[in-house]
């Protein structure tokens, strides 16, 4: 053996046995009988895995289907029956507490309806009362004072025919009746127009006073003003706010001076216009009668007010002055401008149809 054949020899390794090829068919084959499910044999000779027993349809057993399926749809039932008792339980509950709510609501209804019904007539009785007793605080001195003023143009009448027996029938500066019944004229000359006035920036003042002391009369906050003559109200201070202190010392400050201020001074106030160019004029009224507005008509003797002490400091303070300050304006003026108190006292006396003193 040559080295070359040597060296071959101790080179090469020796041949593997040819390996055992297993055919596909075989391979399938073992991979099935490895299931358990399968009837095939492993081909080794081994008892085949048993089977498991497939579900028969033979009426010797009482189930059909797998067990798994009659378990849940047992459970199903069993939540579906305790659902509607749930629901059944909870509705037979409810259902008579909603019924019983709303029995209770209508029955309450009822009640205040017909509670309603019976405090209406009680309410619709005390707002009668109430509107009767505030009409008759300012109606109540009506008749009262309409037969005043009846008693008091009665007594004026014979009077008034002998004054006015010689003067024209158709003379706007007659047929007046003083405005506060039975009332008469006084002669303290500070009552009268023509009187001065210094405080007043030395001024004058413009009408007749009413005052109790004076006047032959009870004159208060309840004796009743009467329109001096049929006329048209042209003027009714319905919102009449009352003076202030602040609002004196206004006055004073401004030394009484101006006609804004002069009619301030006169507080509430009623105009009534009798045509011809006279006006009459009530001034510090405490109140107004109802239905006196500008626009209506009065007739003559009908009340207009009440006296007071409106625009004077008076109504503020703890002393009286309550009074009734009474003009006849003519044009822009006013019966008497001109004379002294006296005359002017006799002019105001054949107004009111009064014999001469």
């Amino acid at each position: 053996m040559s080295r070359s054949a040597a060296s071959m020899s101790t080179t090469t390794p020796p041949s593997r046995p040819p390996t055992r090829s297993t055919p596909p068919s075989r391979r399938k084959a073992i991979r099935r009988s490895d299931s358990p499910w399968t009837a095939q044999g492993s081909g080794s000779g081994a008892q085949p895995p048993r089977r498991r027993r497939a579900y028969s349809d033979d009426q010797s057993g009482w189930l059909v289907g797998p067990t798994w399926l009659y378990i849940s749809l047992a459970v199903a039932v069993f939540v579906a029956a305790a659902a509607v008792a749930v629901i059944q339980a909870t509705g037979s509950d409810d259902a008579p507490t909603q019924a019983a709510l709303e029995a209770d609501q209508a029955e309450t209804v009822e009640q205040q309806a017909a509670e309603q019904e019976q405090s209406q007539p009680q309410a619709e009785a005390q707002v009668a009362a109430q509107t009767d007793e505030q009409q008759h605080a300012v109606e109540a001195p009506s008749d009262q004072a309409q037969a005043q003023a009846q008693d008091a143009q009665q007594q004026q009448a014979p009077a008034q025919s002998e004054s006015q027996a010689d003067d024209p029938a158709d003379d706007p500066l007659r047929g007046f009746i003083v405005p506060i019944a039975n009332a008469c004229i006084s002669q303290h000359e500070g009552h009268l127009p023509g009187a001065n006035r210094a405080y007043r920036n030395d001024g004058v003042h413009e009408g007749l006073d009413f005052y109790e002391w004076a006047s032959c009369v009870v004159i208060d906050e309840f004796t009743p003003i009467l329109a001096a003559k049929d006329g048209l109200v042209i003027r009714a201070d319905l919102n009449y706010v009352d003076i202030t202190p602040d609002d004196w010392a206004r006055f004073e400050a401004a030394n009484w001076a101006g006609e804004e201020i002069l009619d301030e001074l006169r507080g509430r106030q009623v105009y009534i216009d009798h045509g011809r160019g006279i006006v009459t004029r009530y001034a510090h009224l405490s109140a107004i009668a109802q239905g006196v507005a500008v626009g209506a008509r009065v007739q003559q003797g009908q009340i207009i007010g009440f006296p007071g002490e409106s625009g004077q400091r008076e109504v503020y303070t703890d002393e009286n002055d309550v009074h009734l300050h009474f003009e006849i304006r003519v044009g822009d003026g006013w019966l008497g401008q001109g004379q002294s108190p006296q005359q002017a006292r006799q002019l105001y006396l054949h107004a009111f149809g009064l014999p001469d003193e």
